[in-house]
């Protein structure tokens, strides 16, 4: 899958928004997206059983960096300290759907 050409953080709304190639535009709520971190401190390596509680997120979780990752996916540090999940753009595209359908 091909990156987004665009990716805004809209602090205020906390939102992630994407914008892909073919003109989609995709916005991903930052509870859904730390909610859903796919790092082996969130989940079981293993299993992929969810291991990270989504009722402790803050509510004032912003975004304090994004950091491309190869040409496959981006690494989002989140206020709360976490920085470890690598989030793929089909990952992210599937999360700023589920998004959008909550």
């Amino acid at each position: 899958m091909d990156p987004p050409v665009s990716i805004r953080a809209l602090q205020s709304d906390q939102i992630l928004e994407l914008t892909w190639n073919e003109g989609a535009v995709t916005p991903a709520s930052y509870r859904i997206l730390r909610g859903e971190c796919p790092c082996a401190v969130c989940r079981d390596e293993w299993t992929g059983a969810r291991i990270f509680d989504a009722n402790t997120i803050r509510d004032d979780l912003k975004i304090e960096g994004l950091e491309a990752v190869g040409s496959y996916a981006v690494r989002i540090a989140w206020s709360d300290g976490h920085s470890s999940g690598l989030y793929t753009w089909e990952n992210l595209r599937r999360l700023a759907d589920d998004s959008a359908r909550s």
